[in-house]
């Protein structure tokens, strides 16, 4: 069974982003080539720009990759029924993937070509905004009838918090290296946090 072109597209769209993320974190974005990212991805620079117009275009389609990635894994808490607890038990495993340094690399790299690049900006925002509302909704289903007693900056307030306590870890992971190896130590803190957070 052949595999539909659209299908073919994606896989390649994927392999791409998957060596410019691996360009990006070694060397920066302006530094890493479209020469090297082809490389890493074992196809021609005319081919990459068959899929992708520029840099911008791509690194734009990771921060979209990274937006999706975070709303399945929301969707996913949701479904498990008891939020906070699915969330309670998975903290360790949160706290690891979140002290990664690769990631962190690259994440980093990202933020500040947001920061200096309008269009990116506007992507990244978009994307947020979806993370942010998604995010509400786990919330407000793990605190049931008790929600609709809050106002909804304070739910908003909360969603916030619950991202920068994840981001803040990936931020601090590239200041202590070894931050990923205490994840036993900072999981008994992270889950009375989260209570405050997610329980009624």
């Amino acid at each position: 069974m052949t595999t539909a072109p659209t299908e073919r597209a994606q896989a390649r769209r994927q392999q791409v982003l998957d060596a410019a993320s691996d360009a990006f974190r070694r060397r920066g974005f302006h530094a890493a080539s479209m020469a090297e990212i082809a490389k890493l991805a074992g196809m021609s620079p005319g081919h990459i720009y068959n899929l992708f117009e520029n840099k911008d275009e791509i690194i734009a389609a990771i921060v979209e990759r990274d937006c999706e990635e975070i709303v399945r894994r929301i969707a996913e808490l949701q479904q498990e029924g008891d939020v906070l607890q699915s969330m309670l038990g998975q903290t360790e495993v949160a706290i690891d993937e979140s002290t990664q340094i690769a990631d962190a690399a690259l994440e980093l790299e990202v933020l500040a070509e947001a920061s200096r690049n309008p269009r990116l900006a506007a992507v990244m925002h978009a994307n947020e905004a979806v993370v942010n509302a998604k995010a509400q909704g786990l919330i407000r289903q793990s605190l049931g009838a008790a929600a609709d007693e809050l106002p909804a900056a304070e739910i908003e307030g909360r969603a916030l918090l619950l991202a920068a306590l994840f981001n803040g870890l990936t931020v601090m992971s590239v200041r202590q290296p070894n931050l990923g190896s205490r994840a036993g130590d900072i999981a008994p803190v992270m889950r009375r946090v989260l209570r405050v957070l997610l329980a009624p």
